[in-house]
């Protein structure tokens, strides 16, 4: 189940239906909505239109029964589509973000928040705020998730772990992440940046350089928010591994993975992801169950 209802005594069973036509539906029983209380949590994980067109439908259901809502949506639908690189493209997230929006004006007052987990940039949480009813919009920052994680801190507080901040505009999201995990170490960790460059038509990269000399001996942890075909991660893991890294980690709070783990075969030696997506078991692969 991709959508989840929670109440204070427990998950609430939903049942979605499509008509022959294509239409989605939502029915909850009588004895359901008398479990719902006044306050309710929905957790969603929406990886496709008929996600969002269900959590919309049970939104709206829940609305009626003047219900105040709590919304969790770890992996944000459309976060990277948060601006235009090119002429005849869409605005797709700041369109997500007033479709959330849809129930809200006959239902104003009941939406209290909404979380969403280490989303690509702050646009995302500016546009939540400007079209969206919502009283508080909060964002679960990448170290908050990275410390359940008592492997992965045990590595990021070695005195040899380096971290690698992937391009520019993750400078300030790394550096977070350094911050936090600074306190676990005798010195402050080292934090090398990375460039790269995207044709904005193709969303291709086409060069990577890492910015060091020499990382004989280190462990690198590259960290992101996202990782889709992973083509960012292999052409900084091949610089790596020129600069005679030791060890090569990976951590990213949404794993897509669209094209598998066995692309960084011989590069990169573990991955670690949230739980903001689903996962397969893999041996390679760590799963950080986090709970908010």
């Amino acid at each position: 189940m991709t959508i989840q209802l929670m109440t204070a005594q427990a998950n609430v069973p939903i049942e979605f239906l499509q008509f022959s036509g294509g239409e989605r539906h939502i029915q909850l029983q009588p004895e359901l909505l008398n479990q719902l209380q006044a306050d309710t949590q929905i957790k969603a994980s929406l990886q496709n239109s008929t996600d969002v067109m269900d959590y919309l439908l049970l939104e709206n259901v829940l609305l009626q029964q003047s219900t105040h809502l709590s919304v969790e949506i770890p992996y944000f639908p459309y976060a990277r589509q948060d601006r235009i690189c090119a002429q005849g493209q869409a605005f797709s997230l700041d369109l997500m973000t007033k479709l959330l929006n849809s129930n809200s004006e006959k239902f104003a007052g009941q939406r209290q928040k909404i979380v969403v987990w280490d989303c690509h940039s702050q646009v995302t949480l500016e546009l939540l705020r400007k079209n969206t009813s919502f009283q508080e919009v909060i964002n679960i920052e990448p170290i908050q998730i990275i410390q359940q994680s008592e492997t992965l801190m045990q590595i990021l507080s070695a005195d040899n772990t380096v971290l690698i901040c992937p391009d520019a505009g993750a400078i300030q999201r790394t550096q977070a992440i350094a911050n936090g995990i600074n306190p676990q170490r005798q010195q402050a960790i080292e934090v090398i940046r990375c460039e790269k460059k995207r044709d904005p038509n193709t969303g291709k990269i086409s060069t990577t350089a890492v910015n060091s000399p020499d990382l004989t001996g280190k462990t690198a942890v590259i960290t992101d928010d996202i990782c889709d075909g992973g083509a960012t991660f292999i052409g900084i893991a091949k610089q790596l591994r020129s600069l005679n890294c030791q060890n090569i980690i990976l951590y990213v709070t949404h794993g897509i993975f669209s094209k598998g783990l066995v692309v960084f075969d011989g590069l990169i030696d573990q991955i670690f992801a949230s739980n903001s997506l689903p996962q397969s078991e893999v041996s390679k692969l760590n799963i950080i169950n986090f709970q908010n």
